[in-house]
């Protein structure tokens, strides 16, 4: 396994350095290379210190990753940009999360002794979700010599006009939006955070560097929405141009999707998913959902981990991929 810092693009086309993980088995590669599974993760907060490759038991984190390094594939997991690295994280920024996806899969490449191939398998969950999704919609352009063989989303925010409004009235889900508000800022310079957070809140505004993102939703919880937010982010022309711009399944993905969703996921709705998969199959993608009844954000991610892996080594062996559209 390696820690390891390569580099990326931001949606404004710096090069950035960007941080994460990479895991692989230790017998020897077969000839084309080992599958990549480049596993995006979720909502972890804003703070450098928050960064899963900081944590000494980062690869274990990754859902399925004994059974991935057993089946003899490559696990690369990003931090995404800004969390761990210099610069803010532009956190739901769909591009930036799913380039920094992608190019870990060429970062693996380069390691000497990964055995890393170009055949590459993308996982994620919540905001991972997001970034998978957008993974799969950027691969064939921003990096096409990478074959994309699946996407598999689990309780993905596929599209923050959904998502935001909601969380901008529950005290308990507030942290969320002044998380989105400043990662937009991040991407987005020219957006004024003054138009969507309090004084109140930008005066604390620190504390979104310093504390990693349940104890920023605890803070949070503490205050009356208006205590914190001057508006919901959508209610302004500028961040609702942003979050228009974060929908997923408006473009086409050139490998079949596998979509995960809780019936009981309070955070990320089932309405909003059933409506991504829509849009998906709108679009042309060939899209497996399945939803687990009574499983709520955390749980769907935890049962779904055998079908993924099922799912994904069907798509390994080249097995036609199944579709609910």
């Amino acid at each position: 396994a390696w820690k390891v810092l390569y580099h990326s693009r931001s949606i404004n086309g710096a090069d950035v350095a960007v941080s994460g993980v990479v895991v692989a088995p230790t017998a020897k590669a077969p000839p084309g290379g080992r599958p990549v599974v480049t596993w995006a993760h979720g909502t972890h907060g804003l703070a450098d210190a928050c960064a899963p490759s900081q944590a000494l038991d980062v690869a274990y984190r990754i859902p399925g990753i004994r059974d991935f390094i057993k089946a003899g594939d490559v696990v690369a997991a990003t931090d995404y940009e800004g969390l761990g690295t210099p610069g803010e994280h532009p956190y739901l920024v769909g591009a930036s999360e799913g380039r920094g996806v992608l190019d870990i899969v060429r970062a693996a490449e380069q390691i000497p002794g990964s055995g890393a191939g170009d055949r590459t398998l993308v996982y994620g969950h919540s905001q991972g979700g997001q970034a998978a999704l957008f993974a799969g919609q950027l691969a064939a352009s921003y990096a096409p010599e990478l074959h994309l063989l699946g996407v598999v989303a689990v309780a993905p925010v596929s599209d923050l006009r959904g998502f935001l409004p909601a969380a901008a009235q529950i005290p308990a889900l507030v942290g969320y939006v002044v998380m989105a508000a400043v990662g937009f800022h991040a991407a987005y310079p020219n957006l004024n955070l003054a138009d969507v957070l309090t004084p109140q809140t930008i005066a604390n505004l620190a504390i979104v560097d310093q504390r990693c993102s349940d104890d920023l939703i605890d803070y949070y919880a503490q205050f009356s929405p208006a205590q914190v937010l001057v508006r919901n982010p959508l209610d302004d022309p500028a961040y609702a141009a942003v979050a228009q711009s974060a929908i997923a399944g408006t473009v086409p993905t050139p490998a079949p999707l596998f979509v995960i969703q809780g019936a009981r996921d309070a955070l990320v709705p089932k309405s909003l998913t059933d409506q991504f998969a829509a849009r998906a199959c709108a679009t042309g993608d060939q899209v497996q959902y399945r939803v687990y009844p009574g499983q709520d954000h955390i749980g769907a991610r935890d049962v779904s981990v055998r079908d993924v892996e099922a799912w994904m080594a069907a798509r390994v062996a080249g097995q036609p991929a199944p579709s609910t559209c």
